[in-house]
């Protein structure tokens, strides 16, 4: 792949924000853009649905970033699981907070199953609980919590709803672009 304007947009916005970038040689940046088409516009961001951005920057030896990939994906979770049993004695269904997360996943399994790679998450952290379920986060109490990961749908299959698929996790829809994903962060020498 090659530097282009998105990039350079994506790690001039994550400068004005205080973000962290990750700049040395092979290290991969993680960055969701919500609400934003594959070619980085913004789309009706609709609620249930894989309308998000996922994408993994680094920089090339002269500095300059660049995205090596690119998926939609969801980073909110669906309205099964907003209305779900468990979210409600959660205190809501879990949504990620719009900010930066730092040494909060490793490599490993989605609920521990070896046929679906993930990023895990492995410290604590802060997510916004639906408890009106207006898939919105103003207004929600911020609270802890865990199982927050980074997978795929399955194998062959397109969901056309987020449903179950998402209780605050971020999910790529398809399954191979899942692995590619994992498969670049594997090469990331940290």
């Amino acid at each position: 792949m090659h530097p282009n304007p998105y990039a350079q947009k994506l790690v001039a916005y994550m400068e004005r924000q205080g973000y962290q970038l990750f700049r040395k040689p092979g290290e991969i940046n993680i960055i969701y853009a919500e609400g934003a088409s594959l070619d980085g516009t913004p789309n009706r961001d609709e609620n249930d649905r894989f309308n998000d951005l996922g994408l993994l920057l680094r920089f090339t030896g002269s500095g300059e970033p660049e995205i090596i990939h690119q998926a939609v994906c969801t980073t909110e979770p669906g309205a099964v699981a907003t209305y779900s049993a468990q979210a409600r004695q959660l205190g809501g269904v879990a949504r990620v907070q719009l900010t930066q997360y730092l040494n909060c996943w490793k490599l490993g399994f989605h609920k521990s199953n070896p046929a679906h790679p993930a990023l895990v998450q492995c410290a604590p952290m802060l997510v916004h609980r639906d408890r009106n379920r207006d898939f919105k986060r103003t207004g929600d109490p911020l609270m802890p919590a865990w199982g927050i990961n980074h997978h795929g749908t399955r194998p062959g299959y397109v969901a056309k709803f987020v449903g179950i698929f998402s209780l605050g996790c971020s999910v790529r829809l398809h399954w191979a672009e899942h692995l590619a994903f994992i498969a670049l962060l594997k090469t990331d020498p940290r």
